[in-house]
């Protein structure tokens, strides 16, 4: 097994599995205990020939297989799908069937390569989610550029903004190295995507949430219809569903993330909020 594979990343294979037969040499080679009966038995599999058969191509996995062994080995929920998409394109019986997987793994890649390029705010984050209009001028800097007009930079924001108000923001965001400034003057992204990451002050992102809320809220009388799309859903649901709504709004929001980031066209800005929160239950 070379270097690279000794970190077991998934994502660079497209063989499930080559990816088995190198996990199980992984830990064979970390400890002499480590047997293909302990293999069968953490992936949950009571024929110690089966897994054998599987990573040697004798054997195919169901859909309820694939699932058992993305489960025993603790992946998490993306590395899940993308092995079972693995197991979907090594296993297809036609061509259609395998570039869907095919179609389906590169979807996944490309949502892990954007997270893993994005720009962790682990500085001033108080003070860049204090107000809205800092993450609204960002995004203004990286479409149209700026050079120091704060008073026509101010005006492309909305609601209105003071030419003053917009330095502080500028000023604030080359401080925590988000923009940059060039030898002849001109602004420009340190990086096109940013996250807030695990580890983002929760009393942070309430004040940015309550001023996005209220940012909501207005727009319901400023903006026409047509220019903006609320909507809402009563849920009668378990703490499970619950846990799997919130999944897919994550994944949702890479997903939407991504395709502003590809948007070549991108001529205004717009905030777009998540929120599921309870209204009525047992106490």
């Amino acid at each position: 097994m070379n270097e690279q594979k000794k970190n077991l990343k998934i994502y660079e294979y497209l063989d499930y599995r080559e990816f088995l037969q190198d996990y199980y040499n992984f830990k064979k080679a970390s400890s002499n205990s480590f047997s293909l009966r302990v293999f069968s038995d953490k992936i949950g599999f009571k024929a110690k020939d089966f897994i054998s058969r599987v990573m040697n191509g004798e054997k195919n996995l169901s859909p309820s297989s694939a699932s058992k062994i993305a489960s025993g080995l603790n992946l998490s929920v993306r590395e899940r799908s993308f092995f079972e998409a693995l197991v979907l394109f090594n296993q297809a019986d036609s061509t259609k069937e395998r570039d869907n997987a095919f179609a389906q793994i590169q979807k996944i890649l490309k949502l892990v390569r954007f997270k893993e390029k994005q720009h962790l705010m682990a500085f001033y984050q108080y003070e860049v989610f204090s107000h809205w209009r800092h993450l609204v001028i960002r995004s203004l800097i990286g479409m149209f550029g700026f050079s120091g007009d704060y008073e026509s930079l101010a005006k492309q924001v909305q609601p209105k903004v003071t030419p003053d108000e917009t330095k502080k923001s500028v000023e604030l965001l080359e401080k925590c190295n988000l923009i940059q400034k060039k030898s002849n003057g001109e602004y420009f992204l340190t990086e096109n995507a940013i996250t807030t990451g695990n580890k983002t002050s929760k009393l942070a992102l309430r004040g940015f949430h309550q001023h996005c809320l209220r940012l909501a809220i207005d727009s319901i009388d400023r903006e026409e219809p047509s220019k903006r799309n609320i909507s809402a859903l009563t849920l009668g649901i378990s703490k499970n569903s619950y846990d799997q709504i919130v999944e897919k709004i994550n994944e949702f929001r890479k997903e939407i993330a991504l395709l502003a980031e590809e948007d070549e066209n991108a001529d205004s800005v717009y905030q777009m909020n998540f929120q599921l929160f309870p209204v009525g239950g047992k106490k």
